[in-house]
């Protein structure tokens, strides 16, 4: 299995570091499409990520790895459909844009360092831009003007984070990040009775660390003959800043082939080499369930995007303000200990995230609502990996709003992971 899981690590690296990630014109704004932290599993709760067991990473809430007791591989993936629509297109159904996305999740593997503590590592994207927006208006001569936005690029980044069981039902964790990409984008503008048209692209290499420190309580106790467990949890990640790298380039190009004309690199002075300032985030849980058998729980986050600062690329008719999200989900296993019947041991997932984005533009909130639903099948058939399964999480949501001439984002999702478990570094017990 070691040897299984090297060669399609190489693999999937490889192919994450080409993938699109999103065709979203909300990937424009920041550092782009921020891509979920969660497993399949917690997706399928809404991302809810304070629960930790003995068979399962996490990839949120590094407190929560404390509980991990067997090694465990996981990868995951995504196909997504989104349909964008401006109050127009709601009115003429055949001019709404549609699209799809395929993409990795991430690639992970944890295993456990004693009996109070586990490690993981893996890689994952981060965000994603890719986009393609065009305006016409008049100009002062009657002219048609055409302008055209487009975007690309992505950030991708690797993870080790460590928990730790400092006494009985307290963990603690820590998670660090390394995140590196490029980030790009154009504008073009053309008129009809011209014979060139102007273009602006501007480039960005990103880099940079971020840290997450958690805290993770559970607190057991009956209820009506009932063993049951309170868990409550605490999650911060620091602020921090990413180095940016930045080239700016002006031209022309020929309206009738799009070929350039002429191009040259701008001065950017102390714009040159920027930072990337992104603000710190909390976020607060609380949850109650039955071991093995049922759990729910809710998380609350605020993060003050009022903070973040990209310098270089500065959106017009944008601003940020906190930004806040509240998940709720849980689960729910039949009979986890049941011999025959794989049915009475599959786990099925929903959750609802209610999110405001901290993104307003045109002083519009831009808020996005998400509910999904999932399942875990087991299909583990030995001793040692009894505890595998596949997982599948469903989400549908919408994002944005047609209001004030803005567009609106509903999309599909089909989340499919792989959770695989073995034992490592078992003692022989006869030579």
């Amino acid at each position: 299995m070691k040897l299984r899981f090297s060669l399609i690590a190489l693999f999937l690296v490889s192919f994450m570091s080409a993938q699109q990630g999103t065709f979203s014109p909300y990937s424009y704004f920041g550092l782009g499409d921020v891509a979920p932290k969660s497993l399949i599993e917690n997706r399928g709760m809404a991302g809810v990520s304070m629960l930790g067991d003995s068979i399962h990473m996490n990839l949120q809430n590094p407190a929560a790895l404390a509980n991990l007791r067997l090694t465990t591989y996981a990868v995951g993936a995504n196909r997504r459909a989104s349909v964008l629509s401006s109050l127009e297109e709601q009115i003429d159904d055949t001019k709404v844009d549609r699209g799809h996305i395929t993409n990795l999740d991430y690639l992970a593997l944890a295993l456990p360092l004693s009996p109070k503590g586990a490690f993981s590592f893996g890689i994952m994207p981060y965000s994603a831009t890719s986009y393609q927006i065009g305006q016409t208006r008049l100009s002062m001569l009657t002219d048609t003007v055409r302008t055209t936005f487009e975007g690309s690029g992505g950030i991708n980044r690797v993870f080790a984070s460590l928990g730790y069981q400092l006494f009985k039902g307290v963990n603690a964790g820590v998670l660090a990040h390394y995140n590196w990409g490029t980030k790009e984008s154009r504008r073009l503008q053309a008129s009809d009775q011209v014979q060139f048209g102007t273009s602006d692209q501007r480039f960005s290499r990103i880099k940079g660390i971020d840290y997450t420190s958690a805290l993770t309580v559970t607190i057991p106790f009956k209820f009506k003959q009932s063993k049951l467990n309170l868990h409550t949890s605490a999650v911060y990640d620091f602020a921090y800043q990413l180095d940016a790298s930045n080239e700016q380039i002006f031209g022309s190009f020929l309206v009738s082939t799009g070929a350039d004309r002429e191009v040259f690199n701008v001065d950017l002075g102390s714009l040159e080499n920027s930072q990337i300032e992104m603000p710190s985030k909390t976020t607060l849980g609380f949850g109650l369930g039955k071991p093995f058998h049922w759990f729910i729980g809710a998380e609350y986050a605020t993060q003050d995007m009022s903070f973040f600062k990209n310098e270089f690329i500065e959106p017009v008719n944008s601003s940020y303000e906190m930004a806040t999200s509240l998940k709720v989900g849980g689960y729910f296993v039949p009979n986890y200990n049941a011999l025959n019947g794989i049915l009475n041991r599959v786990t099925y997932r929903a959750g609802l995230r209610i999110e405001d984005t901290g993104l307003r533009l045109n002083q519009t909130p831009i808020e996005m609502v998400v509910g999904s639903m999932g399942f875990s099948l087991p299909m583990g058939s030995t001793s040692a990996d009894r505890f595998s399964s596949i997982n599948v999480a469903l989400e549908y949501g919408s994002r944005g709003t047609t209001n004030n001439g803005l567009l609106k984002e509903s999309f599909f999702g089909i989340n499919i992971g792989l959770s695989l478990n073995d034992r490592w570094f078992v003692k022989r017990r006869i030579n």
